[in-house]
């Protein structure tokens, strides 16, 4: 069993080789990348794609509507969902205990420090929000966890230097295990919600809705449609998370070619081919996603050195064209997915569903 390394330096405690985290490694999901980063340290490592794939986040796309005042939200492509997580306890078998209110009554921050240094004391990295709202890994303290040592894919140190004060409100625990994996059948639990979410039309989200699948695309390109009609606030908005949804799903698509590859393996006949034919189908959308973002011609956004007042409509024009284009895509793609769950008798996850 592999056991996770404690080092006492000069008053820091910390994990040792708990893996660096940043921007432009094709692990673009910083609660899935920092999840990843987690388990390396533990006797039950996890590669990001099958992460992506047994939470159905590979296959998801979410699109935020909420009031006018915060119209869109750049939490729409993130991994850290009651959903998901629950998929990936069934997955991985952690229990991935949560907290959200961290600084109340019922969790004040001296309780918080004193949880944190216990679990890095036997061995378990904490995920946690850092101040711009991305997840890092914290993996080490010092001064009994009022300062913690973290991974953060916002800096270029080896080691970010966060007061506990500073977290955002988001921590994620490894908790305890509670079972072994089945490879088989946490593919076939992200596959089956994969589905259900491409034919789902919204849930309730705070202040808003969240639209899925075939309707998120189709309320994505009405919004890129109608985006001339903005106040300069609002376009503004819109320009961000029109680049990051797009950014979130180049990379979520990259990894389901590759999650569905490595475990077609578990397949045989029929099964085996519908998912080899939209492993064919994610890889290709992937790749024209990839393509827009390194062309800078549309879906502009901080890496490309362009603003807003790029962000033309002719330059809208070209981002509808490519939404329609991934919406064929993906029509295929799930039609090759419904297929191998028919071909496997599995039926599609019920997820809550409100008819537009």
């Amino acid at each position: 069993m592999k056991l996770p390394i404690i080092i006492n330096e000069a008053g820091k405690i910390y994990i040792e080789a708990v893996p660096q985290l940043a921007w432009g490694r094709a692990k673009e999901c910083t609660f899935i990348g920092a999840l990843e980063a987690a388990l390396a340290v533990t006797d039950t490592p996890h590669t990001y794609e099958n992460l992506m794939g047994w939470s159905a986040l590979a296959f998801r796309t979410r699109w935020y509507h909420g009031a006018n005042d915060r119209r869109w939200c750049p939490s729409c492509p993130v991994g850290e969902s009651a959903e998901e997580l629950d998929l990936l306890r069934g997955a991985i078998g952690w229990e991935l205990p949560t907290l959200s209110d961290f600084g109340s009554p019922t969790h004040p921050r001296e309780e918080l420090a004193t949880t944190i240094v216990r679990e890095i004391r036997e061995g378990r990295p904490v995920l946690a929000y850092e101040p711009q709202l991305n997840v890092a890994v914290v993996f080490g303290f010092e001064d009994e966890g009022h300062i913690l040592l973290a991974r953060d894919y916002m800096t270029d140190a080896p080691v970010a230097r966060l007061p506990l004060e500073k977290l955002g409100s988001f921590l994620c625990f490894l908790g305890h295990r509670h079972g072994g994996l089945n490879a088989r059948e946490a593919m076939l639990d992200g596959l089956a919600r994969g589905v259900a979410n491409w034919h789902r039309s919204h849930a309730p989200a705070e202040a808003g809705r969240y639209w899925y699948g075939r309707a998120a695309l189709l309320k994505w390109r009405e919004d890129l449609q109608h985006a001339e009609s903005l106040d300069t606030e609002a376009r503004r908005l819109l320009f961000f998370v029109n680049w990051w949804a797009f950014d979130a799903l180049a990379d979520a698509r990259a990894a389901a070619e590759r999650f569905l590859r490595r475990n077609s393996e578990y397949f045989l006949g029929r099964q085996h081919r519908h998912i080899l034919l939209s492993a064919d189908l994610f890889g290709e959308e992937a790749r024209l996603l990839r393509r827009t973002l390194a062309e800078k011609q549309a879906f502009l956004g901080p890496w490309t050195g362009k603003s807003v007042e790029h962000w033309t409509a002719l330059v809208r024009e070209r981002e509808t064209a490519l939404l329609a284009h991934i919406l064929a895509f993906e029509t295929e793609a799930f039609g090759e997915l419904e297929n191998m769950l028919d071909a496997a008798s599995v039926p599609l996850h019920s997820v809550a569903t409100t008819a537009a």
